[in-house]
């Protein structure tokens, strides 16, 4: 419901990936996950954390994402680009220790506009992957994180990525880039797509 807060238990949690679909929070009244102690609420293993779809006025805020096998969080539109997740806040996270070694993403975002991720923690990423990887995202901040051995990049930005201010974050151990601005992403990811 608009405005509810979802506190977690310091406990980890092993269960696999929890799926959200078209949850909806609003402006006003965004739907918060928050750990109730600061980084007790551990979501540990599984192919990845949670995943959110279309979803929009969301926040995250002090969990533990570690050892997941594809991507740590993953954030998308599921391919309906007209319906794009916004108004995303990740906060005070730490996301860890990939159990890959591919293009693993500690934190994978695909067609996700107007978003916020601030003073999160991302270390020991996937070694063909980023720490944050975003596909077509639009009009978000990243500020005051810190990137330790994320992936081949700290932040990649590709598939029409634009409008996104990267400011005040640490890199430090990034195998490639610190920061990718552009990418290899095929044509048809691109948000919006292209013309043809």
């Amino acid at each position: 419901n608009l405005g509810d807060t979802l506190l977690f238990q310091s406990q980890v949690f092993d269960d696999g990936t929890q799926f959200l679909y078209d949850i909806n929070g609003s402006i006003d009244q965004p739907i918060v996950l928050k750990s109730m102690v600061q980084h007790g609420a551990i979501f540990q293993g599984g192919s990845e954390a949670i995943h959110l779809t279309r979803c929009t006025n969301i926040e995250i805020n002090g969990f533990v994402f570690e050892q997941q096998t594809s991507n740590g969080v993953n954030i998308d539109d599921g391919g309906d680009y007209a319906n794009v997740s916004k108004h995303i806040t990740i906060r005070n996270n730490i996301f860890r220790d990939m159990n890959a070694s591919g293009n693993n993403d500690l934190l994978k975002m695909s067609g996700v506009d107007s978003f916020l991720i601030e003073q999160c923690q991302f270390i020991n990423g996937g070694a063909g992957g980023s720490g944050v990887d975003f596909v077509g995202c639009h009009y978000g901040v990243v500020q005051d994180n810190n990137f330790d051995n994320s992936g081949t990049s700290g932040i990649q930005n590709k598939g029409g990525s634009q409008f996104i201010r990267i400011q005040r974050n640490i890199f430090r151990n990034i195998s490639q880039r610190a920061l990718n601005l552009g990418g290899s992403t095929g044509l048809i990811f691109f948000r919006p797509p292209l013309p043809n």
